[in-house]
């Protein structure tokens, strides 16, 4: 389970900005959290804030993070770090690292594991494992300079210290290697969180090989069950696949790719089911068709999911009803946590969210730095209108309309 993730000079975040998933208190609305190895561990955090405000560069952050654990081990000897973007309206910080650390928990054990990186090379990395209250090394990394917890396993590590490069993470490097200390926290990262966005390949190809995979039906009574609870006419669904040649651009060299035809099937009063290519349907039945597998996998393996633009095309009352599922302990029977960003302001609700589950994210125009803050840092009443608040501006974070003008010409 994440416990926090924290980003700097990354995109339009110059400072340092914070998501924590620890629960501020136990008063409020306990069903949203969990008590996990002595913490208190909340179920969903909701990020609010104006257009271009910067909420979808915390997603940006964590995507290039996990995308970095993920990929290290094939990256060449001088090849770039594209997903490496700092701040870029600041002369120094252009110049500087992007950093990024995760708090999480894995079993009954917290682990921090943080990195910082420019397109060229990484330029600090450490992990630290948590046996008691205080923080056990495993290791720390500054450029090529490194600290282990014991000569004994400095000596044992040399060899993958000579193996790694100074663009690759020795996180993964050394669990290439089968070393055991990094090996728990680099499943962590493949399997244990997942950033996704309303884009329509992308989740064909992430929804598509579990649809295929289906051979219980489990999941076809849990898509058509989300689509059929959301006042949706689809009976049921129809997947095919087939591998097909994809050329590969930059090597001249075709490669086979498993491409996903999904067709709908709607029953009309005259009894008939017909048919309709996804692709035709509505966006947002599509992203909701899209978000049923991983929210399924998710409430089974506790995962993190991470999801931009949670909203798009989805009505608010279905937003409302999806977020609630993941405070049901009989639906998310692993405990999974749940991301978002969105403009849906009635889950300003603080009988569905708690104070410390509301983030906002402001960007300052002046100079283009984006801030990211909790609605409990304002204190407000359970049974205040946070709704109105925000919309009235109260908490910041929405766009100042007063300052342009819109004009036909």
């Amino acid at each position: 389970m994440l416990l926090q993730f924290s980003v700097e000079n990354f995109r339009s975040f110059k400072d340092k900005a914070i998501l924590s998933m620890e629960a501020s208190s136990d008063k409020e609305l306990p069903e949203n959290k969990v008590e996990a190895s002595k913490h208190r561990v909340l179920r969903e955090a909701v990020i609010f804030g104006a257009n271009a405000a910067g909420k979808s560069n915390i997603f940006k952050a964590l995507t290039a993070a996990i995308l970095m654990v993920r990929h290290s081990n094939s990256i060449q000897v001088g090849e770039a770090l594209p997903l490496m973007v700092p701040f870029l309206f600041d002369e120094s910080s252009s110049q500087q690292p992007c950093s990024f650390e995760f708090v999480f928990l894995i079993g009954d054990r917290k682990y921090v594991y943080g990195f910082s990186a420019t397109q060229k090379k990484i330029a600090k990395e450490y992990l630290y494992i948590y046996y008691s209250s205080r923080a056990t090394v495993i290791f720390e990394r500054t450029h090529e300079q490194y600290v282990f917890p014991s000569s004994e396993t400095a000596k044992k590590l040399q060899p993958i210290i000579a193996r790694n490069l100074e663009n690759k993470l020795f996180l993964t490097t050394a669990t290439a290697w089968n070393y055991e200390g990094t090996r728990d926290a680099v499943e962590w990262f493949m399997n244990g969180i997942n950033t996704y966005s309303p884009d329509y390949q992308q989740m064909l190809n992430v929804s598509g090989p579990m649809l295929e995979k289906d051979t219980d039906g489990s999941l076809r009574a849990f898509t058509n069950g989300i689509l059929q609870g959301a006042d949706i006419n689809i009976a049921d669904y129809q997947i095919e696949s087939e591998e097909r040649p994809v050329s590969v651009l930059q090597s001249g060299v075709s490669v086979m790719s498993r491409e996903y035809t999904i067709t709908t099937l709607h029953k009309v009063e005259n009894g008939n089911a017909y048919p309709l290519n996804l692709r035709d349907e509505s966006s947002g039945t599509i992203n909701l068709f899209f978000f049923a597998p991983v929210i399924k996998r998710a409430f089974e393996t506790g995962e993190t999911l991470c999801i931009d633009e949670f909203d798009a095309s989805l009505h608010p009352l279905l937003v409302q009803k999806l977020v609630s599922l993941f405070n049901d302990p009989d639906m998310n029977r692993g405990n999974a946590q749940l991301i978002v960003s969105t403009h849906t302001a009635e889950l300003m609700n603080l009988k569905q969210l708690r104070r410390d589950q509301i983030y906002f994210v402001e960007k300052e125009n002046t100079t283009g730095c984006s801030t990211l803050y909790s609605l409990d840092e304002f204190s407000p009443r359970t049974r205040e209108d946070i709704k109105k608040a925000y919309l009235l501006g109260r908490y910041g974070s929405v766009p100042n309309l007063e300052t342009g003008y819109m004009a036909y010409e």
